[in-house]
């Protein structure tokens, strides 16, 4: 092997070394630092909550700092469910909130418990207390009105002028009055047209 080779092989060793070496901070990998401030008050970042239900010792500071999300800073309140060992972060909005859905307000908790968690599953509710909501970025995407633009090239050539119409002779005019129809006669022969009828003869 060459002196470059080695070189780079050396490097990237090294490198792969100080990357499982480093330390990782389980807090700011997965979520936010959860502390409690008394026994039912906490900070979750630099947010404060404060604990207003815990069905079954649901509360767990830790795991809340582990699945905590910045999305979940918009609400005013936060429920947490339990199901197979796993906990399950909600956001919900205060009942007079007219811009929330109505399947986002705190009053259809049970509802939602109801429907979407283990029957007596063990869960708790936060509610947020000091300091104003904050609005995530997740603003709704404009739509535009949809125009179809095939053939957009084709549109921009420029228009040929018009040719003059090609001019059409008159049709001559016939005489509107309807054709008389041949006078009636007794002769059947005038009548039939390509046949003729004969008399029969007597032998």
């Amino acid at each position: 092997m060459s002196d470059k080779n080695i070189d780079l092989t050396d490097e990237l060793t090294s490198v792969l070394e100080e990357i499982i070496e480093t330390p990782v901070d389980k807090a700011s990998a997965k979520g936010e630092i959860a502390v409690m401030l008394n026994e039912t008050e906490l900070m979750i970042g630099n947010r404060q909550y404060k604990v207003v239900v815990d069905y079954r010792e649901a509360f767990q500071i830790e795991k809340i700092g582990e699945r905590y999300s910045d999305v979940l800073a918009r609400y005013d309140y936060i429920v947490g469910d339990w199901g197979y060992e796993q906990l399950r972060l909600r956001g919900f909005f205060e009942s007079d909130n007219k811009k929330a859905a109505p399947e986002q307000r705190i009053e259809t908790l049970e509802d939602y418990l109801y429907e979407y968690c283990n029957f007596g599953c063990a869960y708790f509710v936060i509610q947020r207390i000091g300091g104003k909501r904050e609005k995530t970025n997740q603003r709704r995407r404009k739509t535009k009105p949809t125009t179809r633009q095939a053939h957009v090239e084709e549109k921009k050539e420029p228009v040929q002028k018009s040719r003059p119409k090609p001019k059409m002779k008159p049709k001559p005019q016939q005489s509107q009055q309807p054709k008389a129809k041949p006078a009636a006669t007794g002769n059947k022969k005038e009548s039939t047209k390509g046949f003729t009828i004969r008399k029969r003869e007597d032998a």
